[in-house]
């Protein structure tokens, strides 16, 4: 039996997460959210030992340390716990966050060793986080609109003033700025935003915040604060259960969430091969679920005044570059069905901006099913036949999957692989 206790958790995602966990692995444990008040926290040593394991979040992450019997070293460096354990009638207290922050980097290929990076903030957020750069080999610099007060555990600290002076590689967002139903704010403006290479907020609702809408429109490396989670409750479960699966489900837990989550508000994008489908069953996705529907190939021709024709007779890269200007834009619009390129996951920065704004579709053919009806003359990359159409597959169908957090066989006739596409996002 688990739970996690807090003050409010009337929005919480920990139960569906978790119960996601027990499902995958066939378990048959219970995960359940408790409110408390302060004075019940303060006295509830009894209440903690009724649970397997219990999770911990605001207010109650220091208050909770007064009742265990021993602290992990991660968790009495950071001077908080998100995490208790139960185990022969004594607790034990961990903190999972600096691991979710260094599963949510790696996540997008974001690397910050020997790299400078700026922390928004310094409450118990940010000292996870610090945490977890220290450990990564970061150059961190805390920033405070009070940097005197600020507790940067021994880094330098600047004020958002000096910030503005700053450039470098990673800009993280500790604060609750942006944070629904505040979704229109930002902790630093685009001037700063602009100055680093990757932008890492650890919000989560929304996912795409305005910090990282920012991002993605300047092309920089973007993740959410929604890996984080997921990242952070497998961990648990690590140190809960002694499964050492927990670290490989992470993703598979996080697209489940993910699709679920952004369902009304996110888009939906569809990723494979030229010639898959994604054309024809985005529009009627789109019809179906009355959405409008975006072929972003000719969004990309609207956006260049060119045909793709004329753009890769510049060369790929000039296309692509179009291309990942065109994807930014549309992940900053909600409510869409957007059928990419063929080639739109060959840059992870376009892969950021699908799982950051909505679901993600990958309708896989076999390459056989996709040469018998190809109109070769139209796609450009295609002009060299069957043999193109092969290696392709085989250099893309990995990335495709990767990219998407759900598979669709288009393997059927038409009809079918429609309605596996309506199920899929919970549209039947």
């Amino acid at each position: 039996m688990y739970c996690v206790i807090g003050k409010k958790l009337t929005h919480t995602l920990s139960p569906e997460i978790h119960s996601a966990f027990f499902e995958l692995t066939n378990k048959s444990d219970v995960y359940e959210a408790v409110e408390l008040t302060p004075e019940q926290v303060a006295n509830g040593r009894d209440f903690l030992l009724r649970y397997d394991g219990v999770n911990v979040t605001i207010p109650y992450k220091q208050t909770v340390m007064s009742l265990l019997d021993d602290i992990s070293d991660e968790a009495r460096a950071i001077g908080a716990v998100n995490t208790v354990k139960r185990e022969g009638g004594k607790l034990y207290g961990f903190n999972t966050d600096p691991y979710g922050f260094e599963a949510m980097l790696a996540s997008r290929g974001i690397d910050p060793a020997g790299k400078s990076a700026y922390v928004l903030g310094y409450g118990g957020a940010a000292r996870s986080v610090i945490y977890a750069l220290n450990r990564a080999g970061a150059d961190v610099t805390v920033v405070s609109r009070d940097p005197e007060r600020a507790n940067a555990d021994g880094h330098e600290a600047v004020s958002y003033a000096e910030l503005s002076k700053r450039s470098g590689y990673l800009l993280v967002n500790c604060t609750p700025m942006g944070m629904y139903p505040e979704v229109d704010v930002s902790p630093v403006g685009d001037d700063v935003v602009e100055k680093f290479d990757a932008a890492a907020d650890l919000v989560y609702n929304p996912v795409l915040t305005r910090f990282l809408r920012s991002a993605v429109t300047m092309g920089k490396r973007a993740v959410g604060g929604l890996y984080m989670l997921v990242a952070q409750a497998m961990e648990s479960q690590r140190i809960w259960t002694c499964d050492e699966r927990a670290a490989t489900l992470t993703k598979t837990v996080y697209d489940r969430v993910a699709r679920g989550f952004l369902r009304d508000s996110g888009n939906i994008w569809l990723v494979g091969m030229p010639g898959c489908g994604k054309t024809t069953f985005g529009a009627w996705i789109a019809q179906k679920t009355e959405r409008d529907f975006v072929d972003a190939d000719a969004y990309v021709q609207h956006l260049s005044g060119m045909t793709i024709a004329e753009m890769f007779e510049r060369g790929e890269d000039f296309f692509r570059d179009a291309e990942s200007e065109a994807i930014a834009c549309l992940a900053c619009r909600k409510g869409l069905v957007i059928a990419t390129g063929g080639g739109a996951v060959l840059r992870p920065f376009n892969i950021d901006c699908m799982r950051l704004s909505g679901t993600t579709l990958f309708i896989d053919r076999a390459p056989g099913d996709i040469i018998a009806d190809v109109d070769y003359a139209s796609r450009p990359l295609l002009v060299q036949g069957a043999e193109r159409v092969w290696r392709l597959y085989e250099q893309r169908s990995r990335k495709y999957a990767d990219a998407a957090q759900i598979t669709v066989k288009n393997d059927a006739d038409e009809r079918e692989v429609f309605a596996r596409l309506l199920r899929a996002i919970g549209e039947e």
